[in-house]
């Protein structure tokens, strides 16, 4: 008998195992996840209701309106965008496990051409502790490296969707506006690659994408580079990045700053002859990693 438990509880291991690696892969390769995959990665999508105690629990006014998620995203799904990845940020305390803010990566397969080096992507935000409403915001993603582009949406319009009234119309109408946004974009992405910076220009952006991570007002573009190794923020990892371009350079300096390419004073403060330098971090919160995208993209428009 014993043996035959252990024979189960291994078979379930394995599967429990190969399903993960099966979810990974989707991710890796941008396929379409199911419900089963989605509730594996993001557990905190699939919030079906909420009590009274629950609201009173998280000070949420009466009017406060609760929408599913999973609402928003087969409505998406209903508009021919697939879901592609899913996050949800670690919860600071029990109270707010299975509320906290969670992000659903959608793309669509018109958009996925052969050919097509950028495409668009749609990410959803939303928290269900009253603190923030449903959210799209528009992405780009990059095939050579997979790294994504996001974009300040609020410039393009509204990119909220209220919880109270909500409708699957309003929806539609932020689609159709991402759509616009997306087409808007591209031709941005096209003109950036128009543009040769000189090596004082990529410098300068350099420094302004750091300060994004140094974000403490002691640090100014004038010691920023004593804090941070500039040369490595412009390093060239790959042949499709090399060049003065605006496009190689925004895509080289983003890299660098998220995924934590680069070394900087460990002290936090303006190196000296004695301070010990150290590796950053990637940025794994998604909240700062969209942040931080946005402010990129903003930045490197801005030369466009």
């Amino acid at each position: 008998m014993a043996k035959e438990l252990n024979n189960e509880f291994d078979i379930k291991v394995r599967a429990q195992k190969h399903f993960e690696e099966s979810v990974k892969e989707k991710v890796a390769k941008h396929q379409e996840l199911n419900d089963r995959d989605l509730e594996y990665l993001c557990p905190v999508a699939f919030k079906s209701h909420m009590g009274q105690a629950e609201r009173i629990g998280l000070g949420l006014s009466k009017h406060y309106s609760f929408v599913p998620t999973m609402r928003v995203v087969n409505d998406l799904r209903n508009l021919g965008y697939e879901v592609v990845d899913a996050k949800q940020v670690k919860a600071r305390k029990k109270s707010t496990n299975g509320y906290q803010k969670h992000m659903i990566t959608f793309e669509h397969p018109k958009y996925k051409v052969e050919g097509t080096e950028e495409y668009p992507q749609i990410l959803l935000t939303n928290s269900h502790d009253g603190g923030n409403a449903f959210t799209l915001s528009a992405g780009i993603f990059r095939l050579v490296c997979s790294n994504g582009l996001v974009i300040k949406t609020e410039d393009y319009g509204s990119a909220r969707l209220v919880h109270k009234g909500y409708s699957f119309k309003a929806v539609q109408k932020l689609v159709e506006e991402f759509e616009v946004t997306v087409n808007e974009v591209l031709t941005k992405v096209t003109a950036m690659k128009k543009v040769e910076l000189t090596k004082e220009q990529q410098i300068e952006f350099a420094k302004k994408a750091a300060l994004l991570r140094f974000t403490a007002k002691s640090y100014n573009e004038d010691n920023i580079a004593d804090v941070v190794d500039i040369d490595d923020l412009l390093n060239v990892d790959r042949k499709e990045d090399a060049g003065n371009g605006l496009y190689e350079v925004f895509n080289r300096v983003q890299e660098s700053i998220v995924q934590g390419k680069y070394l900087y004073a460990s002290s936090g403060k303006v190196k000296d002859a004695d301070t010990k330098t150290r590796k950053a971090r990637p940025i794994k919160n998604f909240k700062q990693s969209i942040s931080v995208n946005k402010k990129l993209s903003e930045l490197a428009f801005a030369l466009v």
